[in-house]
């Protein structure tokens, strides 16, 4: 099983955001999540190690993992085949 995330990471780009937001503080507005990242992967590989950890935790058996963390995703992921 592939664990696949990324930590790239792109300028803040604060001139868009509307006041009262921005990227670093986020902010939940009727019902919804603002803020850098709100709908991003960047932290899908900590939420599937954590997972992969709490069934060891468990005693439970899981199949081979591959872990593979990619920094260029933003760039169009040229280190990838």
């Amino acid at each position: 099983v592939l664990l696949y995330g990324h930590l790239d990471k792109q300028p803040p780009m604060t001139a868009d955001w509307e006041q009262g937001l921005g990227p670093w503080t986020p902010v939940i507005r009727d019902g919804k999540l603002y803020g850098r990242g709100g709908a991003d992967d960047g932290y899908a590989i900590f939420a599937a190690i954590t997972a992969v950890r709490a069934l060891q935790l468990q005693g439970k058996s899981h199949s081979r993992l591959v872990v593979m963390i990619e920094s260029s995703e933003e760039s169009g992921s040229p280190d990838l085949p």
